[in-house]
């Protein structure tokens, strides 16, 4: 059955007696792993209990397919009910999810976790279809929905933050939950244990704690490839990649800076000055970094910054479904966007198709 977002959360927190597996999905991987280990806990509550949770190689079912059912009818030594554990499934496994089903009870919930799947996936669809099997998706926030997450975090830590301070620790952070968590403990430890009222979180203290790690981010990388800077792109994008940021989270800052660069430039086309269209952005353009921003302008008329915004759109497709190497993809797409943005300044077209 399908579980719509909406429902996701009270789902998970209480997953349904009579189903037997829960497959959790999405590119958001911090989500993916927090609505997973939601369902462990609602059954097995303890999720290092090795007597109720067992976790399984998905690579292991596709020469053992029963093996999953075998686990799944185990009984747990200390009684209540079991959570088998699949992390990283693919299509391979759908044999192993039919076996199952031929199971006459439920003596345990089995929790799988994929990537991003397709409408057309027969693990997504049988997971859809049978109901006593479940399927959750695991989108990227939305902006709103990101500095949501911060603000609830921030709240259970008892720190107070203002609304720009926010939106800046959303754009830098980005969309994936369990990389907001992270950002926000990191801001609790820097802050200390709070007072009475709690503490707060000033601009200053979010930069001093997350400005650094932005060198070998996602985000520098952007900065970089919009500015034209090629060997700051170099150093930027091979820091980011040993530090373990993913392509696709690389490609989605640099639409975000273009996006915003292509906003700008059609509101200064349409007849605005550019102070009141750098002002009218959300979140604005912060004093320090408005004369870079406004360079980025002169290379990215709006016609050229949609071109750029098409073709990181294919290039994150491409890293989804096509058999190459996801970083290679992305460092390509980067490198064309540098390029185009040190011809921006000579003349205008668009020059990244």
């Amino acid at each position: 059955m399908k579980i719509a977002p909406a429902r996701a959360e009270r789902f998970c927190a209480a997953p349904d007696a009579g189903i037997r597996l829960v497959l959790i999905y999405g590119p958001n991987e911090g989500l993916v792993r927090a609505r997973a280990e939601a369902c462990v806990r609602a059954v097995a509550e303890d999720a290092d209990d090795p007597f109720r949770v067992t976790s399984l190689d998905p690579a292991l079912l596709r020469d053992e397919p029963g093996r999953l059912a075998d686990e799944a009818a185990a009984m747990a030594l200390t009684g209540g009910r079991r959570a088998v554990r699949l992390r990283g499934v693919t299509e391979a496994v759908v044999p192993a999810v039919r076996s199952c089903l031929a199971l006459p009870d439920v003596e345990s919930l089995v929790v799988a976790e994929a990537g991003p799947l397709t409408p057309r996936s027969g693990l997504r669809k049988l997971c859809e279809q049978e109901q006593s099997l479940a399927a959750i998706p695991c989108y990227d926030e939305s902006a709103e929905g990101a500095r949501a997450l911060i603000e609830g975090f921030c709240a259970e830590w008892r720190i107070a933050a203002a609304p720009e301070t926010v939106a800046w620790l959303a754009e830098r952070l980005g969309s994936d939950r369990r990389q907001i968590e992270n950002g926000v403990e990191t801001l609790a430890v820097f802050l200390g244990e709070p007072g009475p009222e709690g503490s707060t979180l000033t601009m200053e203290v979010a930069e001093a704690c997350v400005g650094d790690a932005a060198e070998a981010s996602a985000d520098a990388v952007a900065r970089f490839a919009v500015a034209g800077d090629l060997e700051g792109l170099d150093r930027a994008m091979s820091r980011a990649l040993y530090g373990g940021v993913q392509p696709i989270t690389i490609l989605r800052a640099a639409a975000r800076r273009l996006a915003r660069l292509h906003r700008v430039g059609g509101a200064v086309e349409s007849g605005a000055s550019r102070a009141d269209a750098m002002a009218a952005l959300r979140p604005p353009v912060f004093p320090r970094e408005r004369a870079a921003f406004a360079q980025e302008l002169a290379r990215w008329p709006s016609a050229r910054a949609a071109g750029g915004l098409g073709l990181l759109t294919r290039a994150e497709r491409d890293c989804k479904v096509s058999g190459g190497a996801p970083a290679a993809i992305c460092s390509d797409a980067l490198l064309r966007i540098a390029r185009a943005a040190r011809r921006g300044q000579r003349r205008n077209g668009n020059e990244t198709e």
